[in-house]
């Protein structure tokens, strides 16, 4: 599965910038994207919905269908004008067999139930590492092999990841 790495976190070495055959330890997997009810027919699984932007650059987006965790409203507060916090999405994490990814979505919470099954549709992206602590995010890092690296515009980076054999 193909994911971005952002060109910030290169900067800061977090993680060391990877190369083929290398073994991404620790690290989370996050999709931003839109959770809609999954259908029944539809397993338990990640496919490929889209690998290319149009304009020729890569872009891989996914159908993520597995089972959520209780989700929780994302709030922020930017600027000394803001008198209250704006609501800016929900998060929740997705279980897909032993693997579990992060998710960011659009709208309330209450519109993801708790142990329901959902497909998440979107682009995955590395979670950074400041955001564990910082966001107290539940703990979905693991390690992942590192299959193939491709440059993407403004410096960020797409890497094909597996996980590593046993």
């Amino acid at each position: 599965m193909w994911v971005r790495i952002m060109e910030w976190m290169l900067v800061d070495d977090e993680p060391p910038r990877p190369a083929p055959g290398s073994l991404l330890r620790s690290v989370g997997l996050r999709v931003h994207g839109v959770a809609t009810v999954a259908d029944a027919t539809t397993p338990d699984g990640l496919a490929e919905v889209q690998n290319s932007d149009g304009a020729g650059q890569p872009r891989s987006v996914y159908a993520l269908t597995g089972t959520a965790d209780a989700a929780q409203d994302i709030w922020t507060n930017i600027g000394e004008r803001q008198e209250r916090d704006q609501h800016a999405g929900s998060e929740f994490v997705l279980t897909i067999g032993a693997d579990r990814f992060q998710v960011q979505i659009e709208g309330p919470a209450s519109n993801v139930p708790p142990d329901s099954r959902v497909t998440v549709t979107g682009e995955l992206r590395l979670v950074g590492e400041y955001e564990w602590d910082a966001f107290e995010l539940t703990d979905t890092r693991a390690d992942w092999v590192v299959r193939s690296v491709v440059a993407l515009a403004r410096g960020d980076i797409a890497v094909d990841l597996s996980h590593p054999s046993a």
